[in-house]
């Protein structure tokens, strides 16, 4: 679970957002549902945000689940959990420099993880809305989100490897000294 407002608003919030706008916006604009807000806006806002949240949520444990498979395939080349567990245990007087960029490419790799699950979701979303407004074109509109899904997909979990296996070098790289702590 993130630890600062910024990780949280980087690794639940936004990508939870993401994955939810364009069925929220197909919801209210096709449906007679007003989410509350006819009613009582706090109710309807709450309500949203429980949603974003929840969605956030789900898309970075599925990240995390994925992130700890890498961890496995990784694990004969860069000793991912020796090097894990020396990372948590070390307790020198003064943190290495490295600590802060490692924590910068933690929080980097759980956006990327939960936009690799979000943005197929909102591609999904914004498919059906396009589709919608533009129903002479919905073959087209449907094979063009399915491009753009498949290329966010892609791109997502590019970048996620690349910022995971930079994880897993740099910790290998600091060789912290084994502890008897625990």
């Amino acid at each position: 679970m993130p630890t600062t407002l910024t990780r949280s608003l980087l690794t639940v919030l936004i990508p939870g957002l993401v994955a939810v706008a364009p069925w929220l916006v197909w919801l209210v604009e096709h449906t007679p549902a007003t989410l509350g807000a006819d009613q009582s806006a706090v109710l309807a806002n709450a309500l949203i945000f429980a949603l974003v949240v929840v969605a956030g949520s789900t898309c970075e444990g599925l990240g995390t689940y994925l992130e700890h498979r890498w961890d496995g395939k990784l694990e004969s080349e860069h000793q991912v959990q020796e090097h894990w567990f020396r990372y948590l245990n070390y307790c020198g007087e003064r943190e290495p420099v490295a600590f802060r960029y490692l924590s910068r490419l933690v929080t980097t790799l759980y956006f990327e993880l939960a936009m690799l699950f979000a943005t197929p979701t909102f591609v999904a979303g914004a498919t059906l809305l396009a589709a919608v407004r533009f129903p002479n074109f919905r073959f087209w509109i449907a094979s063009g989100g399915v491009l753009v899904g498949v290329a966010f997909v892609l791109y997502f979990r590019y970048q996620a490897r690349q910022t995971h296996e930079g994880m897993c070098k740099v910790r290998k790289a600091l060789n912290l000294p084994a502890t008897n702590a625990g």
